[in-house]
């Protein structure tokens, strides 16, 4: 049974990975002095700015901001979870994934249920070639659709035939079995008769969805003429909820060679027409409006996320509801652009009419976010005066009063509304009215529908005739603390951009991140880091130095850098850089770390034989002037009558002067 991964197995398998194999098997390297560098695989850009340190086994982009060790380079490259990247690297490593017993997962205690689905799939799919009404489902595919059937295959397409028990008789066997199918939302119980069941999908074209491991938690089916509803979705069940899920995420991120842009679009048939004229980045939500989760997932995949929408006002509408989805959870670096297709026209008919070459050169044109914002501004305005200006100015600030306020891109969208309104950035933030409410998707889902899709191995050959599915259960991803806290601590890479600025007479501005979380520091650095650095850069001197408790508590960042780095080492000074990487979860921590890993002094403090000396000298200076700094307090705190004392006021001035003295 599949259980946590023990810590212990992580920190040997890093101890055995050397990340210039795991790099070097992906992206071509080139020896620079004791590292590497290569283009970054991240971001485009012409001239390297990816630097491998094979030393403390990690990676760093000077133009992204990417950086970690082996495990965040597979999983950031390979698009994997934590546990797919820590699997393919054991298996690299000729090393069996050891599994700690405990509380079951969520596709622990549902595996059964998932297997009963996978059965599903497989039994629909059959269908298309066994059944006596197949003719039917393959034209509507073949001639109405315009479906190959490779793309077919892609997307494990499939048929339930007309019938009320089909799927119950098919897979349901066993009450045990019917049980888990209700479950599962294959079923549906009968109203008059408790304990007995029917089939919820008849007569349709089957979509399977698929979680991100390739796994079908749940369905969708497409009637064949105008029955309603057109599209039937499963139901919300353990293992599917659909206002987290995308349709099609799976099979852009196998199918994608460069996944580095992702197009959201309406529907099933949208995305797999959209993949079989070589579109394949698309995916498409689950019977709701694209939501805040829908972006987050997004973004730590790619950088840059396309809406498409119809050109007419439901599709204004939805794009509204997108803008407000995508504000509160905006980062620097991430980039959001809509597509607004002309009337009448959606993905699948429009790139059959125009062609691919042509629908990509729309979805270049597409309009940026700070476009649309103030478009949607000034829609909402109906005088053309200075009272109309005013009220402009308000709905666009209520808006951008949602973006993070620490966004490069709240900072740029106020200043291009001071330049349209005539007020200065300083007079709109002091003036902002309170942020316009935000449209919550879930109150408003216009039906349900499944899970993102994602695909396995199905497969029909070229004449429809699918494999059978492996009666194993598939694995399983652990969601604990760490694997959550390890994606979540490390930032996914992001690039600068340029989009056109409809609205400023410059032109085309850019978008750079204010201050990217791994930038060189160009400052020297204080005792302490310089102490911290000469520990990350020589581990094994941790264990032979002592640090009193007051220096191992403080509230500046350098202190609980070293303090954190210290203890890691003292405790495991057979561990490298790369380890503590992975194992510190706090980002603040882990951002000062990297900024001193790629600090010019870095290089100097790898080649210093005294490093462990330097430490101690740190070590005692510090000790002294927190004895100083902690008599002053204990004289400060005993109030104005006690110090002005004449004893008490000499003995504060005493150390204050020594104070002086220490710091200059």
């Amino acid at each position: 049974m599949a259980g946590r991964i023990p810590d212990q197995f992580i920190d040997e398998l890093l101890a055995r990975t050397d990340i210039t194999d795991v790099v070097a098997s992906r992206i071509s390297l080139k020896k620079t002095g004791q590292n590497y560098s290569a283009l970054c695989p991240f971001h485009n850009e012409k001239s390297p700015s990816f630097s491998l340190n094979p030393n403390k086994q990690f990676y760093y982009c000077f133009g992204c901001g990417a950086g970690g060790n082996a495990i965040s380079f597979v999983m950031e490259h390979d698009h994997l979870d934590f546990v797919e990247a820590i699997e393919i690297l054991a298996k690299d490593a000729g090393m069996e994934v050891p599994r700690e017993q405990g509380a079951p997962d969520r596709y622990e205690q549902n595996a059964e249920l998932l297997n009963r689905l996978s059965e599903c799939a497989t039994y629909f799919q059959r269908q298309l070639i066994e059944h006596p009404h197949k003719e039917k489902a393959k034209s509507y595919l073949a001639k109405d659709r315009g479906l190959s059937g490779q793309i077919a295959k892609v997307y494990g397409l499939g048929f339930a035939p007309p019938g009320w028990d089909n799927v119950l008789k098919a897979v349901g066997k066993r009450a045990e079995l019917q049980e888990q199918l209700l479950h599962g939302g294959m079923l549906i119980e009968k109203k008059e008769n408790a304990g007995q069941y029917y089939d919820r999908f008849r007569d349709r074209i089957m979509f399977p969805i698929r979680d991100t491991r390739g796994r079908v938690i749940a369905f969708g089916g497409r009637a064949f003429g105008d029955e309603k509803p057109k599209y039937l979705n499963s139901p919300e069940t353990p293992v599917f909820h659909k206002n987290l899920e995308l349709y099609g995420l799976y099979e852009a991120k196998q199918n994608t060679t460069t996944l580095d842009h992702i197009l959201v679009v309406e529907g099933y048939m949208d995305v797999i027409v959209l993949a079989q004229h070589g579109v394949t980045n698309s995916v498409a939500t689950l019977g709701t409006s694209i939501n805040s989760q829908h972006f987050k997932k997004l973004f730590k995949l790619v950088d840059k996320v396309t809406l498409c929408f119809d050109g007419d006002k439901a599709g204004r509408a939805a794009a509204i509801r997108g803008l407000e989805a995508t504000l509160p959870v905006i980062q620097d670096g991430k980039q959001v652009r809509f597509l607004f297709l002309p009337d009448g026209e959606d993905p699948d008919s429009l790139i059959r009419k125009i062609g691919k070459d042509a629908f990509l050169e729309l979805l270049d044109d597409s309009s940026s976010l700070a476009h649309v914002l103030f478009d949607h501004a000034r829609s909402l305005v109906t005088l053309g005066d200075e009272e109309g200006e005013a009220q402009f100015t308000q709905h666009a600030m209520s808006l951008i009063q949602n973006i993070p306020k620490e966004s490069t891109l709240r900072s740029l969208l106020v200043k291009q509304l001071a330049d349209q309104s005539g007020l200065s950035s300083e007079t709109l933030t002091a003036n902002a009215p309170t942020p316009k409410p935000l449209y919550n998707p879930t109150q408003h889902a216009a039906h349900q529908t499944p899970h993102a899709p994602e695909y396995d191995s199905y497969g029909y050959d070229d004449t429809y005739v699918p494999h059978d599915y492996d009666d194993q259960p598939l694995p399983h991803t652990y969601p604990d603390e760490r694997s959550h806290s390890y994606k979540d601590g490390h930032k996914s890479p992001s690039s600068n951009f340029k989009e056109k600025n409809k609205w400023q007479k410059k032109g085309k501005w850019q978008n750079n991140e204010s201050q990217p979380i791994f930038t060189p520091l160009q400052a020297g650095l204080t005792r302490v880091a310089q102490a911290t650095l000469c520990l990350l850069m020589h581990p094994a001197i941790a264990r032979d130095i002592d640090v009193p408790d007051p220096l191992l508590s403080g509230d500046t960042i350098d202190r609980q850098a070293f303090s954190r780095v210290w203890r890691y080492f003292n405790k495991h000074p057979e561990n490298n850089t790369g380890h503590l990487l992975y194992q510190e979860r706090n980002s603040e921590l882990l951002d000062a770390i990297y900024r001193l890993l790629n600090h010019p002094d870095a290089t100097t403090k790898q080649k210093i034989t005294n490093a462990k000396q330097e430490v101690l000298d740190m070590i005692e200076e510090q000790t002294q002037a927190l004895g100083l700094n902690s008599s002053i307090q204990r004289l400060k705190t005993h109030g104005n009558d006690a110090i002005n004392n004449s004893e008490t006021k000499q003995e504060l001035r005493a150390l204050m002067e020594q104070l002086r003295k220490k710091k200059s």
